[in-house]
């Protein structure tokens, strides 16, 4: 990967000189008395204009008008956010640190908080999940302004929340050293300093300083969708609205879904979707027979009317006929029904109630934010989404079993002696280590690691919670999505290749080697190739369309390359057992959120501003290790 950007200047230098003008501003702001020597005030103002300027210089980071007096011609910006696809940004020191195993080491059951780096989004719109064929869960996420507006702030302030919980003796950290690798990323990044600077910086410019710290933090899971929607809503009347109307609602949900494949899901034809089709379809004929320019401006507004009634704000065109937002999307091994289907001759892993489904509450607690008080399931989130009769539920869960890393016969030797990152003395005798095929009784099985950053990106209120959709496709249906938005929709899968039975509630043989091709060829049977690059391609995907809470036959691709996620790696700190609402408050912290210090037991509020103020004046940042590509 390149480390440079068109100027030739590091990242590195301009987060740090940027990171230096946010903490000497805030300090001025707040007067930090304990922690700066008494100076005058114009003496940080006049500090944080000349470090602004040099930031200005560096990367064109514009402050708020009068926050430090800058005036600088305008030059064009270094750091190119217009580029559509994937934003490729590396963090040396998130490598570094990271766990080349997959799973969760431990010594014994206790609670655990999200130590990664993940958005948390408030709206529950903006958030779905999607489970296709291949044991992978999707989560894809629209990052809306509000979302990137808070999230440095967001990291900061869990930072700091857990930080007043450890040093009130509220929190004793135990087993493993995830805690120290997040503060030292943070302190790597200046993250705190970035966090303040909300307080100074240019609404935009920090929204992008958020969108390049949040792609460095998430390597491969930022996009920017940047589409033509001229061109795209000419290319979907041409080969769809011809003839369509609302005299059939099924079909013309069909139509309108595809306005926007793989991203619009709607499931029912409404009385406002079926007027403005029509009109759509009105318009379109009138152009097809007239051919002028304003034929096709008209065709456009009613299209562009049609579009934004079907996006229900998640999605919008802009004044230059854009479509333009950003995204992260993660992919996770999961495992499903311990059941196997014939299809095609092979046999693949069965999906029980397909379909759309939408987070419910627990029938016993009454929560959808549940946990286990058994502690059966590590205290992690259990996020039901079906109940099935009076008690029972289909959820997202944890593994209830564990793999005893000594005498495992199916693990590599090297994973049997893991001391990385651990507090204890011995070894890691444990490890969750989710199986991606045939494993529960019918609910989906995610990691502990990943089902933490779930319930982090998820909101944090149980109102909201509450509204989260999740898409579950057939058992034969691939989850096909355009991820870039190239217009070249893929396959969805993860580079993960971990499988086995369980015998006497205990992990048996593996299901399959853990080699790349031998494993696909267990879990998706048939009907694929390897091209010249060794990518997967399929000969045919059929995905799965929703109508009502029904999954259907959807759209069918030919000849489709398969989208190989990288495992990512988990990251949760383990703490001393509180009791189940502790554990449940502390995973709910969030700038947006109204966080309840009472449960857990800290002797005054979090004051996120000062604190962050603080936090950058005693512990500035030391050596930001970010670059572009």
């Amino acid at each position: 990967m390149t480390k440079t950007i068109r100027s030739g200047r590091s990242v590195a230098l301009r987060v740090a000189v940027y990171s230096i003008a946010a903490a000497v501003f805030l300090a001025a702001l707040f007067q930090l008395d304990d922690t700066i020597s008494a100076q005058p005030l114009e003496h940080y103002k006049e500090q944080a204009q000349e470090a602004a300027r040099k930031a200005w210089e560096l990367d064109q980071i514009r402050p708020k008008a009068g926050a430090a007096g800058v005036g600088i011609e305008q030059k064009p910006a270094m750091v190119d956010l217009t580029r559509p696809g994937m934003l490729k940004v590396e963090s040396s020191i998130w490598e570094e640190t990271r766990s080349e195993i997959p799973g969760i080491f431990f010594y014994r059951l206790e609670p655990m908080f999200y130590t990664g780096f993940a958005p948390r989004i408030q709206d529950p719109r903006m958030v779905h999940t999607y489970l296709g064929r291949g044991n992978q869960l999707r989560v894809t996420a629209v990052l809306s302004e509000q979302a990137l507006g808070e999230y440095l702030q967001d990291i900061a302030l869990r930072y700091l929340t857990v930080q007043a919980l450890i040093d009130e003796g509220k929190l004793e950290l135990t087993q493993n050293t995830q805690w120290e690798r997040f503060k030292t990323i943070i302190d790597a990044e200046g993250i705190m300093a970035l966090a303040a600077g909300s307080e100074f910086m240019d609404d935009e410019a920090y929204r992008a300083m958020a969108l390049t710290k949040m792609a460095a933090l998430n390597p491969g899971r930022v996009f920017h969708i940047k589409i033509d929607m001229r061109e795209r809503l000419r290319d979907w009347a041409e080969a769809e609205l011809a003839g369509a109307g609302a005299s059939d609602p099924r079909a013309g949900l069909a139509v309108v879904n595809g306005m926007l494949p793989t991203r619009f899901k709607l499931t029912n034809m409404t009385a406002a979707l079926a007027e403005k089709l029509d009109a759509a379809a009105a318009a379109w004929s009138a152009y097809a027979q007239a051919g002028t320019d304003a034929g096709f401006e008209a065709f456009f507004a009613a299209a562009s009317d049609l579009f934004h009634e079907a996006a229900g704000g998640v999605y919008s065109i802009n004044e230059h006929g854009y479509m333009d937002h950003w995204e992260f999307t993660a992919i996770y091994p999961v495992g499903t029904l311990n059941q196997y289907v014939q299809h095609e001759g092979k046999q693949i892993p069965l999906y029980p109630c397909p379909g759309v489904r939408q987070v419910c509450y627990h029938q016993r607690t009454k929560v959808a934010d549940h946990i286990s008080e058994t502690g059966s399931y590590g205290f992690t989130p259990w996020i039901p989404y079906m109940h099935v009769g009076s008690r029972l539920h289909n959820s997202f869960h944890s593994l209830w079993f564990r793999i005893d890393a000594r005498s495992y016969s199916e693990i590599p030797d090297e994973w049997r002696a893991v001391t990385e990152g651990k507090r204890e003395d011995t070894p890691y005798p444990y490890l969750w280590l989710v199986s991606r095929g045939p494993m529960s009784q019918g609910c989906t099985h995610v990691n502990a690691g990943f089902l933490n950053e779930l319930r982090q990106i998820f909101p944090s209120t149980e109102e909201n919670l509450s509204q989260v959709i999740t898409f579950r496709n057939k058992y034969q249906h691939y989850d096909v999505f355009d991820i870039d938005g190239n217009g070249e929709p893929e396959v969805m899968g993860v580079a993960y290749f971990h499988a086995y039975a369980l015998s006497n509630k205990k992990p048996a043989k593996r299901r399959a080697p853990a080699e790349r091709k031998a494993f696909y060829e267990w879990l998706y049977g048939s009907g694929y190739r390897y091209d010249e690059n060794d990518r997967v391609i399929f000969e045919e995907a059929v995905t799965s369309a929703f109508v009502g809470k029904k999954a259907e036959e959807g759209r069918v691709y030919r000849d489709i390359p398969l989208y190989e996620a990288e495992y990512f790696g988990e990251s949760i700190q383990f703490y001393k057992t509180q009791p189940v609402d502790f554990i449940r408050e502390l995973r709910r912290v969030a700038v947006g959120y109204d966080l309840d210090e009472r449960i857990l037991g800290l002797s005054q509020p979090v004051e996120p501003q000062k604190l962050r103020a603080e936090a950058c004046v005693r512990s500035p940042v030391s050596e930001p290790r970010t670059t572009v590509e």
